[in-house]
């Protein structure tokens, strides 16, 4: 019984850590989609780079 409870956390981690690797891509992919946009760098460096992190974040409800 403690060997399915190891897997399940293993299996858990192992999809937390695609999700947050995909999040971090998807930051980045939004981040250029961001710059391509806006023409202020002070606009891009302090405005585009949290809101690029948050949809980043949330990626999965931006993609359907």
């Amino acid at each position: 019984m403690s060997d399915s409870k190891d897997t399940g956390g293993a299996i858990f981690s192992f999809l937390t850590a695609i999700y947050i690797i995909i999040s971090q891509i998807m930051t980045v992919v939004y981040f250029i989609q961001y710059c391509k946009t806006d023409d202020s760098i002070l606009e891009i460096i302090f405005i585009d780079s949290v809101l690029s992190e948050l949809k980043g974040l949330f990626w999965i409800f931006f993609v359907w």
